[in-house]
């Protein structure tokens, strides 16, 4: 396995609010990347939090301990949730969050654990084919499935970047987590929407096809992403199996 992460301010922004971070126990390999919300920095510090803690969760834990991967995964993101609600409250009432996209990758059974709050996305290339596999929290989203908009009208409503999740704003949250099966020659890829608010699946799938380095897939797709605007931060992580 072999992975790069590359994470860019942008062309607009005056701060880069995304965060990042991994960690390896055994047969397990642990990623997660997160992008801030909050002004004045607190972004910054919300998303940098959340990837500290759900390392430092993991790395103290006693795996055996949890029944499940995503359980263990889903308490490590609650543990950020808690940190960063701690420091909100301790701000003069400056609220802060911040998405958060984490995976583990079981390397012995062959088995991705995925777990999101937010809009940072995760898809798998797995058998020539390009698949998301997480489900934006988004105010469109919720839209979409209530019947309330259209998949047409959805290209133009106005608050398309507004979420209805986040980890840091809430005392309680719940992390949305699935689980897939791991082939040989998958490439993963996670990012903040800094990325998928400029460029198309197509021609996310037209890099990957193109390249078979981690550094290379990730470096191209920011550098597209910045052609297209740079309008946020965009931060991914690209690894192949």
């Amino acid at each position: 396995m072999k992975f790069s992460t590359i994470s860019n301010i942008g062309k607009i922004r005056q701060e880069n609010e995304d965060a990042y971070a991994n960690t390896t126990i055994g047969d397990l390999d642990f990623f997660i990347v997160a992008d801030g919300m909050g002004g004045h920095s607190r972004g910054e510090v919300a998303s940098k939090l959340a990837s500290k803690s759900y390392i430092d969760f993991i790395e103290k834990a006693n795996l055996d301990d949890y029944s499940s991967y995503i359980d263990l995964q889903e308490e490590a993101i609650k543990y950020a949730n808690s940190k960063i609600y701690e420091l909100s409250d301790d701000s003069e009432g400056l609220r802060m969050g911040t998405t958060v996209v984490c995976m583990i990758i079981d390397r012995k059974n062959a088995t991705y654990y995925i777990s999101h709050v937010g809009d940072s996305r995760i898809y798998i290339y797995q058998d020539k084919k390009l698949s998301l596999k997480t489900r934006d929290h988004s105010l469109i989203n919720d839209l979409i499935d209530t019947g309330s908009l259209t998949e047409d009208e959805a290209e133009n409503f106005i608050n398309k970047s507004a979420i209805t999740k986040a980890v840091g704003t809430e005392d309680v949250i719940e992390p949305e987590s699935q689980t897939f099966s791991m082939k040989d020659g998958d490439v993963v890829l996670m990012f903040t929407d800094g990325l998928s608010n400029e460029l198309t699946d197509e021609e996310i799938t037209k890099v990957v096809n193109e390249s078979d380095e981690a550094y290379d897939i990730s470096s191209r797709l920011v550098e597209l992403a910045l052609n297209k605007g740079g309008r946020d931060n965009i931060t991914v992580t690209t690894i192949l199996i």
